[in-house]
């Protein structure tokens, strides 16, 4: 009897230790890794599922370009197809929801060539900060990349684009209005709305609730890069602040259930962003990821069972593109 009664705390001791040392299988369930070098990539991240959960869209550096190009990848044949022109600079592709249409941002018709900066997030010495790539427009096409067609012109920068849950409505961040702010408009890119109206610092990243009612996006209202989340409730313009941490905080992603979010923040240092999530209605959080390097840019599938994320987790300590089935926490 005491036998067995030690070797039963011993067994809970030694669990205890491994989820210690890796608690991510308590949410992340059969972890794998869909893109590498091997692909012709030196580089590649934000990921996002298809309608049937089968494929993503992401955006990649391939080998020997500096420039962000964006491609498709069925999950389990693991072969990418470019579906942007291979010109200029790409970022932040969406899939439709009745998966017959893509968008993404791009800056291939830019006149002045293909020299332009890199857009997005950008790491500078200990810190990141934003590119905001001039004639990045958005831009639908089909699923192959045909029939391109552009929603937004001119010479700002119209990017961070993502449809609506329902396929009817794209947001997107823009500093058409000399400032970078978050806007919405039909997936035909008519009746543009300007939803954020600050003149200065960064509002972008948005995405809309799955119910429509919300817009999540981030925003360094306090301190100049420093990123907090905050969503927009559209009936009221109310404005709720999520994250007050000090850290940065961005590439915030709604979860199905329409209240819990998954986001990238640097709590433990710019050399270690990691995935959080949180309850924006009891405000608790739950830390998803535990790895020495980087991990950032979560998205869910449209049933919340699988989660697509950026790591340098692999081998070659390269960004690349990870898939593993989700399990909700219980204390989220």
């Amino acid at each position: 009897m005491l036998k067995n009664f030690l070797a039963f705390f011993l067994g809970l001791f030694l669990q205890n230790i491994g989820d210690v040392q890796s608690p991510e299988h308590l949410c992340l369930r059969n972890i794998r890794q869909i893109t590498f070098p091997s692909m012709g990539f030196e580089k590649a991240g934000e990921s996002y599922f298809s309608p049937d959960g089968k494929t993503l869209i992401f955006q990649a550096v391939p080998t020997g370009k500096t420039q962000y190009q964006i491609y498709t990848i069925d999950i389990e044949k693991g072969i990418p197809h470019l579906v942007s022109t291979g010109r200029g600079a790409c970022t932040c592709a969406s899939f439709r929801a009745d998966g017959n249409k893509i968008i993404f941002a791009s800056s291939h018709e830019s006149p002045n060539g293909n020299d332009n900066d890199a857009p997005g997030y950008q790491r500078e010495t200990s810190n990141y900060s934003w590119k905001f790539t001039p004639y990045m427009n958005i831009y639908e096409a089909n699923l192959d990349g045909s029939d391109l067609i552009s929603l937004t012109t001119g010479a700002s920068y119209c990017a961070e684009c993502a449809y609506s849950y329902d396929g009817s409505k794209i947001v997107f961040a823009s500093n058409r209005s000399g400032n970078m702010n978050v806007y919405t408009m039909n997936a035909d890119g008519t009746n543009v709305q300007q939803i954020t109206h600050t003149t200065h610092g960064y509002n972008g990243g948005p995405f809309l609730s799955p119910d429509g009612t919300k817009i999540l996006y981030r925003a360094d209202y306090d301190k100049k890069d420093y990123l907090q989340i905050y969503c927009f409730h559209i009936a009221t313009k109310h404005i709720q602040q999520l994250t007050n941490n000090g850290a940065v905080n961005w590439a915030p992603f709604w979860h199905p259930d329409g209240k819990v979010i998954a986001f990238t923040t640097s709590l433990h240092g710019h050399h270690q962003y990691e995935i959080y999530l949180l309850n924006i209605e009891t405000n608790n959080t739950y830390r998803l990821t535990y790895n020495a390097s980087f991990d950032g840019l979560p998205s869910f599938n449209k049933d919340g069972t699988q989660i697509t994320w950026t790591s340098k987790r692999g081998p070659d300590q390269t960004c690349q593109i990870f898939v593993a089935d989700f399990v909700m926490p219980k204390n989220v």
